[in-house]
Formats: C-alpha cells, sequence, structure tokens
C-alpha cells in the first residue's frame, strides 16, 4: 500500500476533528491550530455558550466549519448525543482527541494517597478515565466504517515517572495509556490510529495559575529547558500526530515536557 502523501498546504484539510475541553488551555490550542490546518472542528465544553463563542471566533479566523457543542464526558447520553450530532452535521469523524479532564483541586493534589475518598476518586475517574472511554466508544463505530480514524487521548508525566502529589489525577491518567494501547492493538486493522500525549508542567490557566510565584520557580528548577511548556506546544504535537505524516504511529505515548522526565 503506498504511503499516504499529507497535504503541504493544510495538513488536515478536509477533516473533521472533535476537540473535548477546547474552550481554554491546551484544548482551544488544539482547536486552533486544527483550524489554521483546514480541520472543521467540533468545540466543546461544560458551557455551551463559551463552546459556540470559540467556534465562531475559529470560523472568523481561519475560514473553516466549527461548532460548538456542549459536553460533560461524565455523561454517557451527552458524549453520545455529540457523535451522533457530527455525523449527521459532517457525515465523519476522523479525530478525536479526548482533552476534557477533570479540574486541578488543591485538596485532591494536596492530600496522600491513602487519604483520597472512594467518592474522590470516582468523580475524578468519571471524567479522565470513563469520560475517555464513552468518547473512544461513541467514535469508533463511525472511524470503522470509514475504515481510517485517528484518536488522540491525553495523559500526563506522573502517569509514566509517578509524583508524590495528585494520586487520583496520576492513576486516572495512567489508565489512559491503556486505553489507547488497547484501541491501537484491536482496531489498527480498520485503519484507526491511536496515541497518547503525555504532557508535563505546562503554563495553562487551570494548573499555572493556581501556584504561587516560589512554587512555579521551584517547578521550572526541575526542567532541563528551563521553563514551562505552553498550550502551543501540546497542540503542535497533537497535529503532528493528527496528520499523514504520523500514518504509521499507533500506541505511542509523546511526552511533552521539557525533558523534566529523563532525570
Amino acid at each position: 500500500m503506498p504511503l499516504l502523501k499529507p497535504q503541504m498546504a493544510q495538513l488536515l484539510a478536509g477533516r473533521v476533528a472533535i476537540v473535548t475541553g477546547s474552550t481554554r488551555g491546551n484544548g482551544k490550542a488544539m482547536a486552533d491550530l486544527f483550524s489554521e490546518q483546514g480541520a472543521d472542528v467540533i468545540v466543546t465544553g461544560r458551557d455551551e455558550n463559551e463552546a459556540r463563542t470559540v467556534a465562531s471566533e475559529l470560523e472568523q479566523e481561519y475560514g473553516t466549519k466549527a461548532l460548538g457543542l456542549k459536553l460533560d464526558v461524565s455523561s454517557l447520553s451527552e458524549v453520545n448525543r455529540m457523535a451522533d450530532k457530527v455525523v449527521q452535521q459532517y457525515g465523519r469523524i476522523d479525530i478525536l482527541v479526548n482533552n476534557a479532564g477533570y479540574p486541578i483541586k488543591d485538596e485532591l493534589w494536596d492530600t496522600s494517597f491513602e487519604n483520597i475518598s472512594d467518592e474522590s476518586l470516582s468523580k475524578v475517574f468519571d471524567v479522565d478515565t470513563a469520560g475517555t472511554y464513552r468518547c473512544c466508544r461513541a467514535v469508533l463505530p463511525k472511524m470503522v466504517e470509514q475504515r481510517r480514524g485517528v484518536i488522540i487521548n491525553i495523559s500526563s508525566t506522573p502517569a509514566i515517572s509517578g509524583y508524590a502529589k495528585g494520586a487520583p489525577y496520576t492513576v486516572a491518567k495512567a489508565a489512559n495509556l491503556g486505553i489507547t494501547k488497547h484501541i491501537a492493538a484491536e482496531f489498527g486493522k480498520y485503519g484507526i490510529r491511536c496515541n497518547a500525549i503525555a504532557p508535563g508542567t505546562i503554563a495553562t490557566q487551570r494548573n499555572w495559575e493556581r501556584l504561587t510565584i516560589e512554587q512555579r520557580v521551584e517547578i521550572v528548577a526541575s526542567i532541563p529547558l528551563g521553563r514551562a511548556g505552553r498550550p502551543e506546544e501540546i497542540a503542535g504535537v497533537a497535529l503532528m500526530l493528527a496528520c499523514d505524516y504520523s500514518s504509521f504511529v499507533s500506541g505511542q505515548t509523546i511526552v511533552v515536557d521539557g525533558g523534566e522526565t529523563i532525570r
């Protein structure tokens, strides 16, 4: 089978991409870059007005189609409704990025492993792990029918190297790596690729502004590149995985951390 030749002008021209949790932060950066590269992007978030506003901005900025939808990935009905609406409106689903995540809360981040309640663990898992599972399950039938598709799951570096804080987040994000490998193994025969991105310290509003200056300095000191990452740098890796230049890459985890986990 001949190698697919990527389109040079726009790497995702003609593709339909769903990016969950894309009204801000890493998800918004991915929605921007995918739109710039020609994709019709489905922007999702818990706030429908926010999602629609971002989608409208993408259309005006890049001239592509965009759709803003309310989506709580912990709700099976909302996930299925979202996937059905995308198929009805666009006729296909080419890319899914599972970016939506449970918000970082100090009471969970700073609580020791043995003191995390089942209730707290379930809340994180319901979004970070089960939410990823639900979204994958919702889009896979269409991708199988198309004999083509790309799924990108967002994990984190603690899922790879471990960390002394945020136990429920670490465990939930580690489970996403298992989902990634399973989908790559089971659905590769249908031309579906599945990979994961494990971001390190990224200066998003969600996780950077909650830190003190002292905490930021301490964190950056452990990063060989000497700084935190930017959402655009996560988006660039997502674009690489989503486009045909990575047509033989599947089941992998790409670490984006400025070299922190090599120490």
